[in-house]
């Protein structure tokens, strides 16, 4: 079902015990090493590895070479020890047949043998940075040997060719789907083996794990139970796999709640179904940054905490980006464009204000958009974020009890949840769907219906690991903590208005507070009616009712042509030119451009 982790010991490795550790790092000692083993002589020149000591040496890649002494001499013999021990299993290069390079399989003298999927682009020049991400994960190079090194990897033509994958997440192939991450690779059958994830950082893997599947389930997944919050954000974490197979390209949730309640720890209990509490990250971030750390965890799940850190005036843009999939095209050091980076990502944030509270402090006016592509759930529970304390006395000793636990279990639930996915044939997106119409996602508009279907994804990928039996919760209570969401979220939004509806109540708003003051009738004589400052516009009445003739201000901070298209869908905009939504009149003997408003008496506007 999945591949080997690249850093687990080598079928060639001997079975012996290793000596008991005389420093910190245990340093694997091969029971063979003091007896070198005798190896058939190479044909010359040539490149060689040897796992073991031989008569040349150490074990390690060799240049076996020949000199031609001066004179009419035999050519004399000599070999060079470059590294420790390196293979070329396979030359790689992604599903558009770019990004070429080699999976290498090594053994550092300290520690496991290890794999990594080598970019060819690090050869570039004299292969610095390709011996500088050996050096970081252990590898031993000689100082006489790192040209040697180059010339090696340069030269390698493996017989067996994969697929590199330059992201994680999912990856649809020919024979089948399979989740590649930095270090494993999660399929069916032998497509495990014909897809590996390769980077300039060989390094990199933040999906960290501790513990195992069941300690998870006994120690953390236990005490979710009867915590929707707790069920909510695990669901949320689980959600980010869901989206390739319905479609989607985001789901995301935004706990808000006062200081010290238990926000954090929700998301540090999220984070332990991908890695530990590390995977948590901050909104501290720039946007460009925020990108990268999608890309890099694409198909999984993003988790901010404190939204208060971001700046207000780019958060907007941000969440935008983050719902949409796509970063900035950018230019690369010779001009062309360089692909942006692109995910699918579930996204868990946290604040003690909504993103339109830290977005208006700032100066910017919040859209619907952001406002469903971030849902707002209110964290006020029982005990804070908590209403079963379990065992617990309270609700800070169960929140410190889950930070203890989560640093001793953690990383395995997400990838036992892609094992089952990779199979799963059934019709996800028709499940999303279904869900939604459940009573408890009734709805009256359309942002709320887009909102019922995110927090319907994030209660089925609840459900689906519990049926998996991964989560250890009873079946229902995933999408029952998704419904209270739903419905904490509606009440707190109150149902959130769309551009279109803003709009009417932005002008709505301005005749309730202005009309008086701010206007006049359009036939009185100037001469006779009191001054009007700051004037926005003047009415008339007719037997239709007062109709408005504004002057283009009062849409609230939206661009005109938006505005009045929404005014005029609303059926608000009651006299135009054939090619204008405005029409000039004289008034008070000057020819003026204006906008003939009637609201529509007795339609509710929402405030």
């Amino acid at each position: 079902m999945s591949q080997p982790a690249n850093d687990a010991a080598s079928r060639r490795d001997t079975n012996g015990t290793p000596p008991a550790p005389t420093c910190p790092i245990a340093r694997e000692v091969d029971p063979s090493e003091g007896k070198p083993e005798k190896v058939k002589e190479p044909r010359r020149p040539t490149f060689a590895c040897y796992l073991h000591p031989s008569q040349f040496g150490p074990a390690g890649l060799y240049y076996h070479g020949q000199r031609q002494p001066r004179g009419d001499g035999d050519p004399e013999p000599f070999d060079i020890w470059i590294c420790s021990p390196v293979e070329s299993l396979a030359a790689t290069h992604d599903e558009r047949g770019d990004n070429h390079g080699l999976l290498l399989r090594f053994k550092p003298p300290y520690g496991a043998w290890r794999q990594w999927s080598m970019p060819l682009r690090l050869l570039k020049g004299s292969g610095e940075e390709m011996r500088g991400e050996l050096l970081d994960m252990g590898v031993r190079i000689s100082p006489d040997g790192f040209k040697l090194l180059h010339r090696w990897a340069s030269q390698s033509l493996p017989d067996e060719v994969v697929i590199a994958a330059t992201r994680v997440g999912w990856h649809q192939l020919e024979a089948g789907r399979a989740f590649v991450m930095p270090r494993r690779t999660i399929a069916q059958g032998e497509l495990v083996h014909r897809i590996t994830f390769q980077s300039e950082v060989a390094g990199q893997d933040e999906y960290a794990t501790a513990g195992s599947l069941e300690s998870w389930r006994q120690h953390i997944g236990r005490l979710c139970s009867g915590n929707p919050l707790m069920v909510l954000t695990v669901s949320t974490a689980l959600a980010g796999p869901l989206l390739f197979l319905t479609h989607r390209q985001t789901a995301g949730t935004h706990l808000v709640g006062d200081s010290s309640n238990g926000k954090t720890t929700l998301l540090e209990v999220a984070a332990s179904v991908w890695g530990g509490p590390d995977f948590k990250r901050t909104w501290r971030a720039t946007g460009n940054g925020l990108e990268g750390v999608a890309a890099a965890l694409s198909d999984t799940a993003l988790i901010l905490d404190e939204i208060g850190e971001a700046d207000g005036r780019e958060v907007g843009a941000t969440v935008y980006a983050l719902g949409n999939g796509t970063g900035k095209a950018r230019a690369s050091r010779n001009g062309n464009a360089r692909r942006p980076h692109r995910w699918r990502i579930a996204v868990l944030s946290s604040g003690e204000r909504t993103l339109a509270a830290h977005m208006s402090e700032a100066g910017k006016r919040p859209h619907a958009g952001q406002a469903v592509r971030l849902l707002d759930i209110p964290v006020k529970r029982r005990h804070g974020a908590f209403d079963d304390l379990h065992h617990l006395a309270d609700g800070r000793a169960f929140s410190d009890h889950l930070k203890s636990e989560v640093t001793r279990h953690h990383g395995h639930l997400g990838p036992a949840f892609i094992e089952r996915l990779v199979s799963e044939e059934r019709d996800l997106a028709g499940e999303v769907d279904k869900f939604a119409q459940l009573p408890g996602f009734a709805s009256s508009r359309p942002l709320q219906g887009r909102a019922a279907k995110v927090l319907a994804l994030i209660g089925l990928a609840g459900e689906m690991a519990t049926e998996y039996g991964l989560t250890g919760w009873q079946p229902g209570e995933a999408m029952a903590a998704a419904i209270d969401a739903f419905q904490a979220w509606a009440a707190g939004q109150g149902g959130v208005r769309s551009e279109h509806e803003q709009i009417l109540a932005n002008v709505s708003g301005f005749i309730e507070r202005h009309g008086d003051a701010r206007f006049s009738n359009v036939s009185a004589d100037p001469t006779h009616t009191p001054m009007v400052h700051n004037r926005a516009g003047w009415w008339r009445d007719d037997a239709q009712g007062r109709t408005y003739l504004f002057n283009g201000e009062a849409l609230g901070g939206f661009d005109l042509k938006r505005g009045t298209e929404a005014l005029e869908v609303a059926g608000w905009l009651v006299e135009r030119e054939s090619d204008k939504r405005s029409v000039r009149m004289t008034i008070n003997g000057s020819r003026r451009r204006v906008y003939a408003i009637r609201p529509v008496e007795g339609e509710e506007v929402p405030v």
